[in-house]
């Protein structure tokens, strides 16, 4: 076994290790908009659910490590303060790996990588039409946990509403595992999808 100092290793490395060790994580498709009303389309694998009341997503846009650059998705997040959460399915995960890509600010990722808007309810940035599954939030607070590249930005994200495709549910209304597909992020290049094959239940036991 090897013994890992953070304060002693390299950023780089540091980070290929811990994306390597927790994982499969969730990918939010995050689409925001600036003030201007361009929209912005990126993947962030930090990202989860942390409150059902109120309901909480928070994802985190890294500063860059290689030069402590700041993405276009945390500027847009403190210029209008909403952001729709679209879920990453085996079936677009190639498009969402071109919205990884670095642009241009006034370049729209929906268009690049063949995605359509489709708007939202009662915010400004679109929904991914091919996502299953895609919240509304608006953003209640972003907490900047320092300055250095590789710092986290916690976006912190309230659902105001949840766009579940009918596809995707079983006779029960709820979502099947089975049906939906996800992905999850790993180290490197590294992904898993949630196919048939791989899963499995574990009931919970009755004292």
């Amino acid at each position: 076994m090897i013994t890992i100092n953070p304060r002693k290793e390299s950023t780089k490395s540091l980070h290929q290790y811990l994306l390597s060790s927790i994982g499969p994580r969730p990918i939010a498709l995050a689409s925001t908009i600036d003030k201007n009303g361009c929209p912005n389309l990126s993947p962030f694998s930090y990202f989860n659910i942390f409150s059902s009341n109120p309901p909480i997503l928070i994802f985190s846009p890294a500063r860059r490590v290689r030069d402590n650059t700041t993405k276009d998705t945390l500027e847009n997040a403190k210029e209008v303060k909403e952001v729709v959460i679209n879920v990453v399915t085996y079936d677009i995960v190639d498009q969402m790996n071109i919205t990884s890509l670095e642009y241009e600010k006034d370049v729209d990722e929906f268009i690049k990588a063949s995605f359509t808007h489709l708007r939202s309810d009662l915010i400004k940035p679109f929904r991914v039409k091919e996502s299953p599954i895609q919240f509304e939030c608006k953003i209640n607070e972003i907490i900047s946990l320092g300055e250095n590249g590789g710092a986290g930005n916690l976006i912190v994200s309230e659902i105001l509403l949840m766009h579940i495709d009918k596809n995707i549910l079983d006779k029960s209304k709820n979502i099947d595992p089975k049906k939906i597909n996800l992905v999850g992020r790993l180290g490197f290049d590294w992904y898993i999808k949630s196919d048939p094959n791989s899963l499995f239940e574990i009931k919970k036991k009755i004292k």
